[in-house]
C-alpha cells in the first residue's frame, strides 16, 4: 500500500497572530521585504486579536494611540484612548490599506513548531480550526505576534 504525504508549504516568513502585532509585522514585510513570502496565521475567524476577542461593555485602550499606533498609519482620532470599536476599525483599515487580507490564513491555530538544524527552517504543525484539518508549514523565521490574552495553552507561546 501506497500513502502519499502532503507537500509541505515553505513560506520565508510565519507571524503567528493577526492582532495589533502581527498586522504591524505583515505591512513591514511586505513594504520593506516585498520579495520575501509570508503568511499570518490567525486561529480565529477575523482580525483584530484582543480588540475583537473582547466585546465587555466599556472596553477601552489604556495607552495613548497616538503613540500606540503605527508609526506608518498615525491615530488620527481625536479620542487618545480609545475604545475598542474604533481600536479595530484602525486595524482592520490598516489590513485593507495594506492588502494583507491575502497574506491572512483566518482559521489557522499553530499547535506545534520544532526548529531543523538539519534543513535550517521552523516545521510549524497547524490545525484548522474550521475544518480539524492538520497541515505542516515551514518557514525561515517565525514571528509569533500571540498578545498576551491570546490563549493558556502551550502553543500560544513565543519560539
Amino acid at each position: 500500500m501506497t500513502t502519499t504525504q502532503t507537500p509541505v508549504e515553505h513560506l520565508d516568513v510565519l507571524v503567528v497572530g493577526a492582532g495589533i502585532s502581527g498586522i504591524g509585522a505583515g505591512r513591514y514585510l511586505k513594504t520593506e521585504l516585498p520579495a520575501k513570502s509570508f503568511a499570518i496565521l490567525e486561529a480565529r475567524a477575523a482580525s483584530g486579536g484582543t480588540w475583537d476577542l473582547f466585546r465587555y461593555p466599556g472596553i477601552r485602550s489604556d495607552s495613548d494611540l497616538h503613540t500606540f499606533g503605527y508609526e506608518f498609519k498615525p491615530w488620527r482620532d481625536e479620542q487618545s484612548i480609545a475604545d475598542a470599536p474604533r481600536i479595530l476599525e484602525y486595524l482592520r483599515e490598516t489590513v485593507a490599506e495594506n492588502g494583507l487580507d491575502a497574506h491572512i490564513r483566518y482559521h489557522h491555530r499553530v499547535l506545534a513548531a520544532a526548529w531543523s538544524t538539519a534543513e535550517a527552517r521552523w516545521l510549524v504543525d497547524v490545525e484548522r480550526t474550521d475544518t480539524g484539518e492538520r497541515l505542516q508549514l515551514s518557514a525561515g523565521w517565525l514571528f509569533c505576534a500571540g498578545g498576551p490574552r491570546t490563549s493558556t495553552t502551550p502553543a500560544s507561546g513565543c519560539w
